[in-house]
């Protein structure tokens, strides 16, 4: 029983790594307009920089790259290291995960295994690793804006902390905003909580948030404007300078079932992921899952400040829809993006990156839309 007892943590963080259509007027289409030559086992997001460069991470090699889209040349930033000890030199990452454009010309990257921030020039060099204040748990800040401050979901208190056997069941989640430069954290905005149900570890059974359940999902703009995308209803709420909420009208959209396809592609991808941390095959695992897909999987924000929400979609769709809103909440359109390409950034001039996948490989693509 103590051994059982010991895998529920580790079964509900791999079950959230796992999980993680209405008329339309007017929809979209992507031009292709130039793409790197080198391809990569697996991509981060794209930051534009002011000379047109892009950076990014490969999450697979473990490897933080400057690419040159009209050269298409490409430098690897920084030295990976295996281990990381206190004060080690800013240079230096264990598994580089997620890019970010702070004020100036600073950019961060956030290494998802030293569970660290380091801040770089956009010609490269490394300047210094930033202090955080661990407030929500250890999980890393990757929504920054150019005011000086991060911005994170505390989900301590839904994926973590808690005793086998007891529910947690909070009202809501807080996204916390830091400021950078003093640590201070407040409250920004609340999440609404997620749907739960029972999960079963052997013989231990364990309240957890439902997978494909209706999360919401936050982000910031670089002048601090936050929104958040509120999954029950399918709308933007926007919170402007002030604390002053605008709430977004709900929008109907087509319910995409959870099939037992899915589940099964989830509860193989949870013990895929376990083996490299000794999650026994025998292990009995159950967990619980939503009827429905809620109305959108991701979401980020560009720069001239809308929203563009991924449509959740069927286990062998391989087209990902986007749909866009304005500054108001209010729906623009429908953007399709070519088979096989995801969203990975903007940049100026109404500017997108795409992650482009080829087989088991990936590439870095920019593209304009028409």
């Amino acid at each position: 029983m103590r051994m059982v007892r010991s895998w529920w943590p580790l079964c509900v963080a791999l079950a959230a790594a796992a999980a993680c259509a209405s008329s339309d007027a007017k929809r979209g289409a992507l031009t292709l307009e130039s793409k790197l030559p080198v391809s990569f086992g697996q991509l981060s997001n794209v930051v534009e920089l002011g000379d047109g460069k892009i950076v990014f991470a490969d999450t697979r090699d473990r490897l933080f790259l400057r690419g040159d889209l009209k050269s298409g040349k490409l430098d690897t930033l920084g030295k990976r290291a295996d281990t990381l000890g206190a004060g080690a030199a800013p240079s230096l990452y264990k598994m580089p995960g997620w890019v970010a454009h702070l004020a100036g010309d600073t950019v961060a990257l956030v290494d998802f295994a030293a569970l660290r921030t380091t801040l770089w020039t956009e010609t490269g060099q490394p300047v210094r690793a930033l202090l955080i204040p661990p407030a929500g748990g250890p999980t890393p800040v990757l929504a920054y804006d150019r005011a000086g401050f991060g911005y994170k979901a505390d989900y301590q208190a839904v994926v973590g902390g808690g005793e086998p056997g007891r529910a947690l069941r909070p009202d809501s989640v807080a996204v916390l905003r830091i400021e950078l430069g003093t640590g201070r954290v407040d409250t920004v905005a609340q999440l609404a909580a997620p749907e739960y149900g029972d999960a079963t570890f052997g013989e231990q059974v364990q309240q957890v948030a439902k997978i494909f359940g209706p999360n919401d999902v936050f982000g910031v703009l670089p002048d601090g404007r936050v929104w958040v995308a509120r999954a029950r209803e399918n709308r933007i709420d926007w919170r402007g300078p002030g604390g002053v909420w605008i709430r977004g009208e709900s929008r109907k959209y087509t319910k995409v079932p959870v099939t037992q396809a899915d589940k099964d592609r989830v509860i193989a991808r949870i013990r895929e992921q376990g083996k490299g941390r000794g999650l026994p095959d025998s292990l009995h695992l159950e967990w619980p899952f939503a009827e429905n897909k809620p109305p959108f999987e991701t979401g980020t924000s560009d720069l001239v400040g809308q929203v563009w929400l991924q449509r959740a979609r069927d286990l062998d769709a391989d087209q990902a829809v986007y749909d866009v809103y304005a500054t108001d909440g209010s729906w623009k359109e429908a953007v399709a993006f070519p088979k096989g390409v995801s969203l990975a950034g903007f940049g100026s001039g109404g500017t997108i990156y795409g992650i482009i996948k080829n087989g088991d490989l990936k590439t870095v693509g920019k593209y304009k839309l028409q």
